[in-house]
């Protein structure tokens, strides 16, 4: 079959009957004068049969009683909508539908100090314990006295489910002509089939400019559309007709949720629902139950809100309502389409010639990986733009950031709250973010890192006796900083990682009036309180003088000393060191770079970062594996395996290590083989070890899901394209579900998956745009157009027979351009030759000019 893409700005969705014709519909793109680069595929996930759904539905079912049961049946096959703040599951039923619903916003728990106030006057004690060997000690003490109050957070809850059933016969449930989709293209998911000879079709988009979800019901045949409708939620809400809006559906509520004192503190929400036809009646009864009958078709519009931020719920979801009914909902969908294509349209990707979006339904062409160990280079171009597709969908300026889940939760206790897990979990949301040009969409977490530091003053003061902000290994959006979970939450480097992102942000925009205002007192800030944190070792320890955190942790992996005891916690562990180092660089390289006039910039800060950072324990390699040394001291490792590579951070996310630094780049090889290849004898050897193990790694491969994802994101630091591709492939095989969410119930594997497919293409995390640095063997032709790179470049590659074909860089900043490539090129801009200079170590290097484009070709 060819297919046809249809790029007219001005094409009709609602109008478009041919089924073939909405799965290519509206394939917008940024438009570039060389033709390399042609236009990819329409990015489409079709299904040829609905999303499971049980035949009656119940909040009292396993799927919503226990963790991870539900990810067995339908929500794993239902399709995502989102326009950040509100998010949608389409199942595609066909005589009944479900659409399960979220407002990002709607959390239980609410505002309070977290703080443990015996923190600051105990943690001397628990690093004297620390350092004097106490292990067990030191974590008694840290039990009681350092975490926070209450110990746990509240969780993110679903709004609840919108039913949509057909009146009709129940002795004939026989259709045909079944097919859903969601076009990635127009971010619209699409419900088709035909039923007693009448063809039926549900339209849903999220619209971010007009902050409503509308769907769009329409007939074959006229009068064919008779159907009930009605919202539930499995608790603290109570649904009638709405007694503001006619033909809509009302839901109200609060959560149940009382303060210390056992006052009502739980937030308040409300959602309506009002249809429109003009054709057929609609009524509402007491219940809220809207009857639709004879109608051609039918128009839904669906609005949420909360009381967070201390807005009226009710009246907010009336008012945006009432302005989404001023327009005709033609102009809604134009209007959505512009500003989703505005994001989206930004990137082009191709892989392959090879594969075609119509072969196999989504979730057969992953059986055919899964089953048949089948390379598929047209999954790996959907999820590298599905990757982009949820971030636009669930992180836009001005609301609250993707937690674990994004937006889509459908339960009231999801695993891990469904919260901001700041250890890697949220930081993976965002990786892609700068150099998949979405930029933008990383706003909402820099708006989250000022909330933190904020409230994370507070934490740092009473619980550290520090200055600065301080945040742990999660938080919600009530801004928790304190420890969480349990003595494993005492590991205030939260803050630390999540400042790598706003630099990064710099370095991808060379925006200076951010540095200067936004990016540089976050990092100065999360700086302050490590400075403080930091203390040196005491004399006649190992790296005795040296400045450490203490207490540490290396993320959920265990050591173990030679009297054959086991821990977790302990001091220095080589992942603080990393994180420690990278945030004091970057915030020295800020400095040198907002000087002005050859005066100095905040010059009694730099000094402390110069004395802090000549003491910082360095990195080591050990003598006993040749790897990264993973603690302070030699430790042997209980679960060789373990699925966390903390101590690599200096590898990926920072650029501590790498080919400049030769003899760290080769341990870090060393330290990725070892722990992938785990321990054979792991069922014996490690059977008695006093920390449970949650699937280590064996025989060099990964499980899918955020481990795949850094594993990758290490292999191609490294510069190994086969080995990055193979662990690529371990998500595709093992981490993805039919609608290519992740199988534990978070996105960040999804999320992350674009920045593998990107750094296989494109690297600039050494300061040199490195093209094709890691491309698979199997991607042997393709292009890729609108990436960005640090230095302020934009950039589009196209390579034959797996060499570069031609490339293009956008200067947008007027930087010096460094790049390298492996084959000789020339260079032209405005169809003059650039003559670049060529340094010793290979690095090829010109000025740019502000908005120029610069071609380059091999010779």
């Amino acid at each position: 079959m060819k297919f046809t893409c249809l790029s007219k700005p001005d094409f009709n969705l609602w109008n478009c009957r041919s089924v073939v014709h909405v799965f290519v519909v509206i394939v917008m793109f940024a438009g570039y004068s060389n033709n390399a680069y042609a236009q990819q595929k329409p990015m489409v996930l079709w299904f040829d049969k609905p999303a499971y759904q049980p035949k009656v539905f119940s909040y009292d079912v396993d799927e919503f009683k226990k963790d991870f049961k539900f990810e067995e049946k339908g929500w794993m096959e239902a399709l995502p909508i989102g326009n950040s703040r509100l998010g949608a599951m389409v199942f595609g039923g066909v005589l009944r539908e479900r659409i399960q619903l979220n407002e990002k916003s709607l959390w239980d728990g609410f505002r309070h100090d977290d703080a443990n106030s015996l923190g600051a006057k105990a943690l001397p004690e628990v690093q004297r314990l620390m350092f004097a060997g106490k292990n067990d000690s030191a974590e008694q003490l840290a039990s009681r006295t350092m975490m926070g109050i209450p110990v746990r957070i509240k969780p993110y809850q679903s709004l609840g489910d919108f039913f949509i059933e057909h009146v009709a016969p129940a002795s004939d449930t026989a259709y045909s002509n079944y097919r859903r989709w969601l076009s990635l293209d127009s971010s619209v998911a699409v419900t088709h089939f035909t039923y007693r000879g009448v063809t039926f079709k549900r339209e849903v988009f999220a619209s971010h400019p007009a902050n409503i979800i509308v769907m769009r019901i329409s007939s074959s045949k006229p009068k064919a559309l008779n159907l009930n409708l009605w919202l539930l939620r499995e608790r603290d809400a109570v649904v009638t007709a709405s007694n503001v809006e006619a033909n809509a559906i009302s839901m109200v509520g609060k959560v149940n949720r009382q303060d210390d004192q056992g006052k009502p503190v739980g937030m308040q929400f409300a959602s309506c629902i009002k249809g429109v036809t003009s054709t057929g009646k609609i009524s509402v009864n007491k219940d809220g139950v809207m009857s639709i009958k004879d109608a051609n078709e039918v128009v839904l519009y669906i609005s949420a809100a909360t009381s967070y931020g201390g807005k009226d719920p009710d009246a907010t979801c009336q008012r945006i309502l009432r302005e989404a009914l001023t327009k005709p909902v033609q102009n809604l969908f134009n209007e959505h389409l512009k500003d989703y294509q505005s994001l989206y349209g930004r990137v082009k990707i191709n892989l392959s010639e090879k594969e075609h979006p119509l072969e196999l339904p989504q979730d057969q062409r992953l059986v055919r990986v899964k089953e048949k160990s089948y390379e598929d280079p047209y999954l790996s171009e959907l999820l590298f733009q599905y990757g982009r597709y949820l971030l636009i969908a669930s992180s836009r300026k001005g609301d609250l950031p993707a937690n674990l889940q994004g937006v889509w939760n459908q339960q009231m206790n999801p695993p891990w709250s469904s919260d901001y897990h700041t250890n890697i979990n949220l930081q993976m949301n965002y990786m892609a973010a700068e150099a998949a040009n979405l930029q933008e969409c990383a706003l909402p977490l820099f708006a989250l890192m000022d909330s933190l530091a904020k409230y994370g003053q507070h934490t740092a003061k009473v619980m550290y006796n520090a200055r600065g902000w301080a945040v742990h290994h999660l938080t919600d959006v009530f801004w928790r900083t304190a420890p969480a979970d349990g003595v494993v939450g005492v590991w205030p480097m939260g803050g630390g990682w999540l400042a790598h992102h706003p630099y990064d942000h710099y370095l991808f925009s060379h925006d200076k009036l951010f540095l200067k205002n936004r990016a540089y007192p976050l990092m100065k800030g999360a700086a302050r309180f490590y400075l403080d944190f930091l203390k040196p070792i005491p004399a006649g320890l190992p790296n005795a003088g040296k400045l450490v955190t203490n207490p540490s942790h290396s993320p959920e992996n265990a050591f173990e000393k030679e009297d054959g005891t086991q821990f977790q916690f302990t001091y220095g562990a080589t992942m603080d060191m990393q994180i420690c180092t990278e945030l004091f660089t970057n915030c020295l390289q800020t400095i040198d770079e907002l000087r002005e006039n050859g005066q100095s910039f905040d010059p009694s800060f730099k000094a402390e970062l110069e004395a802090a950072l000549s003491k910082i324990a360095p990195v080591k390699i050990s003598p006993r594996t040749g790897g990264i040394q993973e603690w302070v001291e030699d430790y042997k490792e209980p679960e060789i395996g373990h699925r966390h590579i903390s101590h690599l951070y200096g590898l990926f996310p920072a650029s501590q290590i790498t080919v400049n630094t030769p003899t760290l780049f080769a341990a870090a090889r060393k330290t990725l083989e070892r722990r992938l290849a785990g321990n054979p004898n792991a069922a014996v050897e490690e059977a008695k070890n006093r920390y449970k193990s949650y699937g280590s790694y064996l025989g060099g491969k990964s499980f899918g899901g955020w481990q795949s994802v850094w594993i990758s994101m290490m292999y191609l630091r490294l510069g190994d394209a086969e080995e990055a591709y193979k662990h690529h492939q371990y998500q595709l095989k093992y981490g993805m579900k039919p609608n290519f969410f992740g199988s534990a119930f978070q996105l960040d594997g999804t999320y992350g998956s674009t920045a593998v497919v990107t750094e296989m293409l494109l690297q600039s995390h050494t300061g040199v745009l490195n093209l094709l640095p890691a491309l698979p063997a199997f991607w042997s032709e393709g292009f890729v157009s609108g990436l960005r790179a640090r230095g302020g470049f934009e950039v589009s590659i196209s390579w034959k027979a797996n060499r570069l074909k031609e490339a293009s860089i956008i200067s947008r900043s007027g930087s010096l351009c460094r790049f390298q490539v492996k084959d000789a090129i020339r260079i032209f801009s405005g169809g003059k030759e650039i003559q670049p200079t060529k340094n010793t170590d290979g690095i090829i290097q010109f000025s740019t000019i502000k908005g120029a484009e610069y071609e380059i070709t091999p010779l």
